[in-house]
């Protein structure tokens, strides 16, 4: 018997061939004597895996989001619950391996109601791209390395549609070097642990918690000791960040210091002010012409930001603890532990913290930050 059923998932070259028939889950146990499904049976057993299966579904979107805000379309599964399930993919005019893939995997392994033992039905899901996204989940950006370094990149204009910022995330093993480079846009970072920074020939230890802002043009090599190191950076102003999705680090090496007038500035958390909420960083009374902002924000449970509007600064947030909801141009987002979030300049946007949240927080350009003095 087969059945049509259709679930629509609205997402916050020539195309690939129709995903390999996945067979995986065994069938549903059914007794012997058990009288046949009425249709109606049938019917409710497919609306229950639909209705199990769209916040999974969801996520598939959203892992392939990380990557491009811009997929959509529709995937149509045939589904057949033999002596085991078996999954094939009849139309995918979304175009997305990865999408098609995650999808696959989850029909195949869920575990169908008795009344669909022998049955074959088709489930279409449809997605929807939206304009942006403002939320992503960093537990489901992919790593790439090359060498000493591996690179996530978690925010660019590819998976949000806003140019003004792109954020990394950048590991680099034990013993290993970043190499010395320079960079052709502003870069803010943050170390989760101790590192080294090397310009102009000399040796500079930063610790967990500190952060180093690297002008236009600035020279720097960040090199790791016995422990490896974390670190996330802000890059402005952000792109299509295509190399750093591959491994290799969006920046050029040198074969040695030039001996220019541009290097980092190391902001260790001890020359940290905080103001309220905020403890500032940097921002441009620290460091002259600053491209942005940057502070860690602790908001207590039960802490709320009134809606409110950049007109012209992108604020970046990289959550290191704690979960809440975010507004963003009235749509709610959950936001945990391992969110990044971004809101583009002149969009409305809330804060209501569930647990106490702390959280990297960067403007650009610089700015909005000042309003923490004032309380």
């Amino acid at each position: 018997m087969r059945v049509a059923a259709a679930l629509a998932i609205a997402a916050c070259g020539a195309p690939p061939p129709p995903a390999p028939v996945v067979a995986s889950a065994p069938a549903p146990a059914v007794p012997i004597d058990a009288p046949a499904p009425t249709q109606d049976e049938i019917l409710a057993a497919i609306q229950k895996a639909m209705n199990d299966l769209t916040p999974a579904v969801q996520g598939c979107w959203a892992a392939a989001a990380t990557e491009r805000f811009d997929v959509e379309g529709e995937l149509e599964a045939l589904i057949d619950v033999g002596s085991s399930v078996q999954v094939e993919l009849v139309r995918d005019t979304a175009r997305n391996p990865q999408l098609a893939a995650c999808v696959t995997g989850l029909l195949a392994g869920y575990h169908y109601a008795p009344p669909l033992a022998g049955q074959s039905f088709q489930l279409p899901f449809k997605f929807t791209a939206p304009s942006g996204q403002s939320v992503i989940d960093r537990r489901l950006v992919a790593w790439h390395g090359q060498g000493d370094v591996s690179v996530a990149v978690l925010l660019d204009e590819n998976n949000t549609n806003n140019p003004a910022a792109s954020m990394f995330e950048l590991a680099i093993r034990p013993g290993g070097t970043t190499d010395l480079r320079f960079s052709e846009r502003a870069e803010l970072w943050y170390f989760a642990g101790p590192a080294r920074v090397r310009f102009r020939g000399a040796l500079h230890d930063v610790a967990a918690g500190d952060m180093m802002y690297v002008p236009v043009y600035g020279e720097r090599e960040v090199i790791a000791g016995a422990e490896a190191v974390h670190a996330v950076i802000v890059a402005v102003p952000g792109g299509r960040e295509g190399s750093a999705r591959a491994g290799a680090l969006p920046t050029r090496k040198l074969a040695e210091h030039t001996g220019g007038p541009i290097v980092p500035v190391i902001l260790p958390a001890s020359a940290a002010h905080s103001y309220g909420p905020a403890t500032i960083y940097l921002e441009p009374a620290v460091v002259k012409g600053a491209a942005m902002s940057g502070a860690i924000l602790k908001l207590p449970a039960g802490a709320r930001v009134a809606p409110h509007v950049h007109g012209h600064e992108t604020e970046l947030l990289y959550v290191l603890s704690g979960s809440g909801t975010m507004t963003v141009a009235g749509t709610e987002l959950a936001i945990t532990a391992s969110s990044v979030i971004q809101v583009p300049a002149g969009t409305e946007h809330a804060v209501v913290a569930t647990e106490p949240i702390v959280a990297l927080q960067v403007y650009t350009p610089a700015g909005p930050e000042q309003r923490f003095k004032a309380k």
